[in-house]
């Protein structure tokens, strides 16, 4: 009887012997754990990162945006608050956009007038860094992103008491033209990340009289709604489309990641299963070596058994090389794996404006344990049957192969 040393020898001599058809069929192994890891460890990274950035903006929080035709003014301020779900409540004016740094760079600014004691409300964890928010009356003063003050590798261009300028784009007598908006930073933002619908990181803070006053609007951009808990969302959404109808598009956190969730599970679900092809193609793959390596060692088989081997020994033998290209193909599918989804995370996903999402892969243990139980499982089903073969060869016919 063969014992385990034995076995692990022959089978990577066997394997050793035919090197070019082992490497294909493990690289063939391979490919299926390999993606299994790397679109499902990226997508769940990225659901996590999505999640998270949501409810960095408060599972609380609602936000109302005007339809075409509707404008948002103080009566629908004065509406809104007297709901019983509503815990704090600020319009806003926003505008976008250009700001030249010192050193000649450029960037794209937004530019948000409300009600700045309730921006740690709707900013939730975030801090300012340097200087305070400036009193109702200073419109002209701002808290600004950190992205604002500094260039990505960390230089500083802007520091308290500075002034900024900033070119808005807007329509005058069907004339395109540029409206400089010059405004004195009171307070920094500490780094934030983009979130939605608001990037603090890049975008400028000011009282809500500077929305009229410093921007020229007349109608609010939307409404910033707190309400007294995340369980009170769902009723006071409810409440809103039945005063408002079509008039108003809402925008609630808690229900956009519950639908990010629902959406990347699909897609986990669909993927995993377009995956799962590849698996059938690595099935093939194996039955085909195998078959292949029986045919060819036919009157191997016969010497094994003329010496004493039993059946089992010999559909050991082979099951057991099957096995050993799985092990190795799983090994080199799941390093390329985490290799490929960390390349794929690195590049930033953009969603919806300047909402970009930059994310790190979630490799598990579990991902890496189901990519290699069901690689295992396809490397056992595809060389049973090559290995059930050789094991009822009888020995003379075999010695008699050519």
């Amino acid at each position: 009887m063969l014992n385990l040393l034995d076995v692990i020898r022959l089978a990577f001599n066997a394997l050793r012997e035919r090197r070019l058809r082992s490497a294909l069929t493990i690289l063939g192994i391979a490919i299926g754990p390999a993606a299994m890891v790397a679109i499902i460890g990226t997508t769940e990274g990225y659901m996590d990162t999505i999640v998270n950035q949501l409810q960095a903006l408060g599972q609380n929080t609602v936000v109302i945006f005007p339809s075409k035709d509707y404008r948002l003014s103080d009566y629908d301020v004065d509406r809104l608050k007297v709901l019983p779900a509503v815990e704090s409540i600020t319009p806003f004016f926003q505008s976008r956009g250009q700001l030249r740094k010192p050193d000649g760079s450029t960037v794209i600014v937004t530019i948000y007038a409300l009600d700045l004691n309730l921006l740690n409300k709707i900013i939730v964890g975030g801090k300012i860094a340097e200087g305070s928010i400036p009193p109702p009356t200073l419109y002209t003063s701002s808290v600004v992103g950190n992205d604002i003050v500094t260039t990505k590798s960390g230089v500083r261009h802007y520091n308290v008491g500075d002034s900024l300028t900033v070119y808005i784009a807007e329509m005058k007598n069907s004339k395109l033209t540029l409206k400089t908006v010059s405004v004195r930073i009171s307070g920094i933002l500490s780094p934030y990340g983009t979130v939605f619908p608001v990037n603090p990181d890049a975008s400028i803070f000011l009282p809500l009289q500077a929305g009229k006053s410093l921007l020229g609007l007349k109608d609010y951009s939307g409404i910033f709604i707190i309400a007294k808990g995340a369980e009170l969302v769902d009723s006071l959404v409810s409440n809103i489309k039945d005063m408002y109808g079509d008039n108003v598009e809402i925008i609630s956190l808690k229900e956009i990641a519950k639908t990010v969730t629902n959406i990347i599970n699909i897609l986990n679900n669909l993927l995993f299963t377009v995956s799962s092809i590849s698996f059938a193609v690595a099935f093939t793959g194996i039955m085909s070596t195998m078959f292949t390596s029986v045919v060819e060692r036919t009157r191997e088989i016969g010497i094994f058994k003329a010496l004493g081997y039993s059946s089992n020994d010999i559909l050991i033998l082979f099951l057991f090389e099957s096995i050993l290209m799985t092990i190795v193909g799983v090994v080199v599918g799941v390093v390329s794996g985490v290799l490929g989804s960390y390349f794929i995370a690195y590049r930033p996903l953009r969603l919806v404006g300047s909402w970009t999402v930059i994310s790190e892969p979630k490799i598990t243990l579990w991902l890496i344990l189901r990519a290699l139980s069901l690689s295992l499982l396809v490397g056992i089903a595809g060389g049973i049957l090559p290995a059930w073969k050789a094991s009822k060869m009888v020995p003379v016919e075999a010695l008699r192969y050519e």
